[in-house]
């Protein structure tokens, strides 16, 4: 009786391990099975198949081989021909990424793909495997050849589709972070290079959309230090670039941030002034960020 053989153009130890993994447990569990390997020009050609001197054989223990290897080859789909898949999109659009870029690329790509960023759905990934296991199955009810990157092209051309989907959500973030770092690059510049007009700023943090500014002294900080950034209050702006901007401008020898509620600027804050910057771990100023908004400046006050 003849076995499955599997096909392929990239053959790696982990492949060959995961087959061999497998071939052992069934004969472990009683089915007999053996395994060769051959190469023929460029493919590599994985014949698994009963023993068919073996005195126990018959067409059950056929359908416990067949079921163990579409379980692999979904597998195998899924995870190297996947990423096999996916350097060849990143070669063909991205060339000019250099090594550590492309790995970079290509990792998050594979986890859109399969649902494992921090977002992910995994019962969609589920979902998927179990999709990709009936199409494997389907196929091997007819067929006793399966030849992986084929199979993958032009068997699984929606689950392809959402590959290349996935390297373009990569590519597309890693472009945004770069433009981020380069960014933060500029504005630690200008931190370098402006000289300082006050030593301590703290920076009490109330919500969103309302800071506060104050001097070593814990007094407001005088509006004449902020001429230039006072006059974008006239215009939308965004009170995160607002803050960053008068920051910039005094140039704290040191900072000190009150938080009396989450805000997402406190991380670009922490990347610009590095090692100046300090986050209080509570104290009577903190609180009355909260209590008496007139201790100090506020933003949606501030006229020029």
């Amino acid at each position: 009786m003849s076995g499955i053989t599997i096909s392929t153009l990239n053959l790696s130890n982990e492949v060959k391990e995961s087959l061999l993994q497998e071939m052992n447990f069934l004969n472990r569990e009683g089915v007999p099975v053996e395994y060769a390997e051959m190469h023929i020009d460029k493919f590599y050609f994985l014949d698994c198949s009963l023993k068919e001197d073996d005195s126990h054989f018959n067409a059950d223990q056929e359908k416990i081989l067949r079921f163990y290897l579409a379980n692999i080859i979904t597998d195998l789909l899924m995870n190297n021909i996947s990423k096999e898949f996916i350097q060849r999109v990143i070669r063909s659009k991205y060339r000019f990424l250099g090594t550590s870029e492309f790995n970079l690329v290509l990792q998050n790509a594979y986890a859109y793909l399969n649902n494992l960023h921090e977002s992910g759905d995994i019962g969609k990934t589920l979902s998927r495997h179990n999709q990709i296991l009936l199409e494997v199955n389907q196929y091997l009810d007819t067929n006793s050849d399966l030849y992986l990157e084929g199979f993958f092209r032009f068997r699984l051309k929606d689950y392809f589709t959402e590959l290349e989907k996935s390297v373009e959500l990569s590519m597309d973030n890693f472009l945004v972070e770069q433009e981020y770092h380069e960014f933060i690059r500029l504005l630690q510049y200008f931190v370098e290079v402006q000289e300082p007009r006050i030593d301590e700023v703290h920076v009490l943090i109330k919500d969103q959309q309302n800071f506060y500014l104050l001097d070593e002294e814990k007094q407001p900080i005088n509006q004449e230090q902020l001429q230039g950034v006072l006059t974008d209050l006239n215009q939308d702006i965004d009170y995160d670039d607002l803050l960053l901007s008068a920051l910039i401008t005094i140039s704290p020898k040191r900072l000190v941030l009150h938080l009396s509620a989450k805000a997402e600027i406190v991380d670009t804050l922490m990347n610009v002034f590095q090692d100046r910057i300090i986050i209080c771990d509570g104290c009577p100023l903190c609180s009355q960020t909260a209590l008496v908004p007139n201790l100090a400046i506020e933003t949606k006050k501030l006229k020029p």
